[in-house]
């Protein structure tokens, strides 16, 4: 499924928010950093990220027709990279996905994770 309307959304919910030098991962924006994970070299680039009080904080899409196991584990380190920037992870749940995001937050302990309806 194409998230780019969303991820428009999100962008726009960002910069409303007070957000500023706004990567996203679409074309027309400058793409954000990959992180790869060690073991076993997959690399994972959230779809947003923006600063906001000097802070980078990160926006993932969450849609139940995406999730698997990678979704969970992108979503898991990008939490820990908030928690050790003293940041935020914000999970934008389009209309239908609200239940399942606050959900995921709980299943997977997302302890920097703060759910968004866009």
């Amino acid at each position: 499924m194409d998230k780019s309307k969303h991820i428009e959304k999100t962008i726009a919910w960002a910069k409303k928010n007070g957000f500023d030098k706004i990567k996203a991962n679409m074309d027309g924006f400058e793409i954000p950093f990959s992180y790869e994970r060690a073991a076993d070299q997959l690399k994972f680039v959230p779809d947003v990220t923006g600063v906001s009080y000097s802070k980078r904080c990160f926006f993932e899409v969450t849609l139940k027709v995406l999730d698997g196991q990678e979704s969970i584990s992108k979503l898991t380190l990008f939490n820990e990279l908030a928690k050790m920037k003293n940041s935020r992870l914000y999970l934008m749940a389009p209309t239908g996905n609200l239940k399942y995001a606050k959900e995921l937050v709980e299943s997977a302990h997302l302890t920097q994770a703060e759910v968004v309806r866009i």
